[in-house]
């Protein structure tokens, strides 16, 4: 049994973890294509195509034909950091599977811990790249099945390519703070647990359009698209965000 010091202790953190929640809403919406929809071009494939295929299907633009939402565009607020309330950050899993990374977009955290699982019987050679070519980490898994873990320790947006297949391209965006989403496949997204209070919120979008392809057959594509409005989050209520994606001018 409990003393009554600690009992008393024990509600109040109870009660404040209670009035926390109540000013605290949720942010939810869409991520809408508009405009004429391209159709990316496959993508060639240099090595090991007895598993990988001689090409893969791009996956730079997926939208749904029902609602038009954009899948794998991450949604998150700017200038937030970690509030001593929030929840701990969570292992994410990136796999290498069918000679691709799946999911090609996620966002974690900073201090997660990363899964990284070669579903294929071939070998993979995960590197991690910040701006200018900053090296994160990189991963060599030559045996089917095999996981390593790697803590993701900085923020930022990280471009993962494989170094024994150069068609494979995926994105890691990590944050300081747990306010921020990726799009499932009809273009939604929820945030939950914002403090009440008005923000502004971004959505991401890697880009579609290729310009340009290197020597060694790595595909280049356009700059990301990044798409900002505030946004006023109510207490215990939610907010709704709709973001119209489309084609530069």
């Amino acid at each position: 049994m409990r003393a009554p010091g600690a009992i008393s202790v024990f509600l109040a953190v109870l009660l404040l973890g209670t009035a926390e929640a109540a000013r605290a809403g949720t942010i939810s919406g869409r991520v809408v294509f508009r405009g004429v929809l391209p159709v990316p071009a496959p993508i060639p494939v240099a090595k090991d195509r007895e598993v990988c295929g001689d090409s893969v299907p791009s996956d730079a633009l997926n939208v749904s034909p029902l609602t038009r939402g954009v899948q794998h565009a991450v949604v998150f607020l700017e200038g937030l950091t970690r509030s001593e309330d929030s929840p701990p950050p969570r292992e994410t899993v990136l796999e290498n599977r069918a000679c691709r990374f799946v999911p090609r977009v996620l966002a974690v955290q900073v201090g997660a811990e990363l899964a990284i699982v070669n579903a294929d019987p071939v070998l993979h050679n995960l590197r991690a790249w910040l701006p200018g070519r900053r090296h994160v980490f990189n991963v060599v898994q030559p045996t089917q099945g095999q996981v390593t873990r790697r803590t993701v320790k900085r923020s930022g947006v990280m471009t993962l390519t494989c170094d024994t297949h150069v068609h494979m391209l995926g994105y890691l965006l990590a944050f300081d703070h747990p306010y921020f989403a990726v799009t499932d496949s009809d273009g939604g997204f929820s945030i939950p647990r914002v403090p009440a209070g008005t923000y502004r919120i971004s959505a991401w979008h890697p880009g579609w359009s290729v310009i340009s392809q290197e020597p060694e057959g790595r595909v280049v594509y356009d700059a990301p698209h990044v798409l900002s409005r505030e946004v006023a989050v109510p207490a215990a209520g939610e907010a709704r965000v709709v973001f119209d994606l489309g084609p530069r001018p």
